[in-house]
């Protein structure tokens, strides 16, 4: 998204920014829009071919999957 909807993902990450200041508010944990428990920003670098997760995250492409 951040390659190739850069105005979406820009929207995205201000939603997050925008969810944990009313947490803040509210004396509650952040909340991440990834599953890096991190901002987005800081999850999804900018100018970077390849995801964070594609390093360690084979999925389903080593065909060991539901094996």
């Amino acid at each position: 998204m951040r390659r190739d909807e850069p105005e979406l993902f820009e929207k995205a990450c201000q939603l997050e920014e925008l969810l944990n200041r009313r947490r803040d508010e509210l004396g509650k944990d952040h909340v991440w829009l990834t599953r890096f428990n991190r901002p987005l920003r800081k999850a999804i670098p900018d100018g970077v071919d390849t995801l964070p997760f594609d390093e360690w995250d084979s999925g389903c492409d080593s065909g060991w999957c539901m094996t």
